[in-house]
């Protein structure tokens, strides 16, 4: 559990003037926060929820993407590649490691077939050792399997370190529980007004909010991106004989992934059919769900589905009927619970898979500047920004 160590009481008067204000506590709001703080600039951290890393940080498969997972987007490949090795050293304490990390193709419904999927290796320039498919999985459903270099991260050990290392700048604060009512641009700063009635103003404001980027967008009065919106569950099993040594991923298309979640001792199941439960085209997500949310989840402010009375019923008879369709029964696992939340994925992503880091600057003097990125690894992208 993260412990939140930082005084949300620092400052008491009605309005404040910071360096930086970083509009959400996930991993890019606090790598933000931390690379700032270190530098000797105020910082305000804003955050809904009650204590930081409660959505999508946390509730994914916690991969640490070497770039195998995209054989049809070679810039998203080679992007998570570049970056898989700084992060595995800059965290190495909550990396999970101790693993055979396998990938492999299907011989049925497949976008890669092993060919493919040998020479994309070769081109992104990423390593892999081709394996005895029947190995792993039943006789004739995978025509190849791999050995990769791919690892899983700890999201609380990782949060538990950033909260520590916040808490001794005396230059940052974390508020929690916020709830922003209006975000107002003047000549030379942002003006934030907060339920509490408080007005935190700055001249660079960050909005790192991931699942709800369109949302702050909109409250600031600027475009939306383009996105499509998925209601996605993760489910943690509990892994049997000799899964715990391994994690396996079956693809290109409508396939499945079981591999170690971090450090935990469970194992995360998803699969590309059944964890999203819904999806949503609009700019701010409509659901069904959110009517029977009893006003917690809404289009303009959405609730963290793990916590949600509206939640759906887990998909764990389909996803496990499909992964136990492919593995030998040494690598059994068993249902231990769901995490679920809501992931936003660029329309334009669709046609290749593409998983792009977008940093878009909005405005400049003052500055607005949101990032929209699913992988963990690519944090590295708001270095250049943060400059300003």
């Amino acid at each position: 559990m993260i412990q939140n160590k930082n005084n949300s009481n620092k400052n008491k008067s009605n309005k404040n003037i910071w360096d930086k204000i970083i509009i959400g506590a996930g991993l890019y709001g606090l790598y933000a926060a931390k690379t700032c703080g270190e530098r000797g600039e105020r910082v305000l951290v804003l955050e809904w929820e009650d204590a930081p890393f409660k959505r999508a940080t946390y509730i994914n498969q916690a991969r640490v993407h070497m770039g195998y997972h995209y054989p049809r987007s070679y810039a998203t490949a080679i992007k998570s590649a570049h970056y898989f090795n700084r992060f595995i050293k800059d965290y190495d304490f909550c990396i999970h490691s101790e693993f055979d990390q396998v990938y492999a193709t299907s011989d049925s419904f497949s976008w890669t077939n092993r060919e493919q999927f040998t020479q994309f290796c070769q081109a992104a320039e990423i390593p892999c050792e081709e394996l005895f498919p029947e190995k792993y999985f039943k006789k004739g459903l995978c025509d190849g399997a791999y050995l990769t270099k791919e690892y899983t991260y700890d999201a609380g050990i990782l949060g538990q370190f950033f909260i520590d290392a916040l808490a001794e700048m005396k230059n940052v604060e974390i508020k929690y529980g916020v709830r922003l009512q209006s975000i107002e641009k003047g000549s030379d700063v942002y003006a934030l007004t907060l339920e509490s009635g408080a007005v935190e103003e700055t001249a660079f404001l960050l909005n790192a909010t991931y699942g709800s980027t369109n949302q702050i967008l909109d409250l600031a009065g600027f475009e939306p991106f383009k996105i499509k919106y998925e209601l996605c569950e993760i489910i943690l099993c509990q892994p049997e004989k000799k899964l715990p040594e391994v994690g396996i991923t079956v693809m290109d298309g409508p396939f499945f992934s079981v591999m170690p979640f971090g450090k935990t001792g469970y194992h995360s199941l998803t699969s590309v059919t059944f964890t999203p439960h819904v999806s949503s085209f609009d700019s701010l997500p409509k659901f069904n769900c959110q009517e029977k949310s009893r006003g917690y989840c809404s289009p303009k402010q959405l609730g963290n589905c793990n916590d949600c009375i509206a939640k759906p019923q887990s998909a764990w008879p389909y996803m496990s009927n499909m992964a136990e369709k492919y593995l030998k029964e040494d690598y059994g696992f068993s249902y231990a619970g769901s995490l679920y939340s809501m992931k936003p994925i660029l329309k334009a992503s669709e046609v290749d898979d593409s998983r792009p880091t977008v940093v878009r600057k909005v405005s400049e003097k003052p500055t607005f500047v949101s990032v929209l990125s699913g992988k963990i690894n690519t944090v590295y992208d708001l270095d250049e920004v943060l400059k300003t």
